[in-house]
This record gives C-alpha cells, sequence and structure tokens, in this order.
C-alpha cells in the first residue's frame, strides 16, 4: 500500500516512487477463512464496501481469504526500510 493511493503525495509534490511517498509492504500466507463467525465479518467487510459484489454468481467458486501477516515492511523516508513485526502491527494505536 502507498500514499501514492491517496492525494497526499500529490498535494506535497512527491514522486509515487519517492520514499517521501510511504509504502508498507506485507507479506504472508493467504488463508481460505472457514464458515462462522470470521466468515460473517468477511462478509460483512467486503459487502459493506462493494455492495455489488453480494450478487455475483455463487457458482464461480470464489471464497473469503486473509493474509495472515508474516512480515510488514516500511518504507516512509530515505536511508532504507524499517521492519516492523507483526506484533507491533497489531498492537500499533493509530
Amino acid at each position: 500500500m502507498s500514499l501514492a493511493q491517496t492525494s497526499y503525495c500529490k498535494r506535497k509534490g512527491y514522486d509515487p516512487q519517492s520514499p517521501l511517498c510511504a509504502h508498507v509492504i506485507f507479506s504472508g500466507f493467504v488463508e481460505k477463512v472457514p464458515n462462522g463467525t470470521e466468515a460473517d465479518f468477511a462478509k460483512t467487510a467486503l459487502f459493506s464496501r462493494h455492495p455489488e459484489m453480494a450478487s455475483w454468481p455463487r457458482d464461480h467458486d470464489w471464497f473469503f481469504a486473509k493474509l495472515n501477516i508474516s512480515n510488514v515492511w516500511v518504507l516512509d523516508y530515505f536511508g532504507g526500510i524499517k521492519t516492523v513485526t507483526p506484533e507491533e502491527y497489531f498492537n500499533a494505536v493509530p
């Protein structure tokens, strides 16, 4: 994900590839979400943002999945990338 996806970098005059236009990179394993509470949460989250998807054909065999994060990297300034542990990421206070 990048601040280039917002108007921030454009307003500041930053090139989208500049470290000043911060990037967060997530890696991990994609896992199918089992039916139950987690699947209900996934449906609510997805369909609240993309309501048209609720009526997509069921026979296309698509499913809900999640990214089990194993690494987080932040590139937000010159001098290299910063590593954030998944624990630090999930415990951060916005």
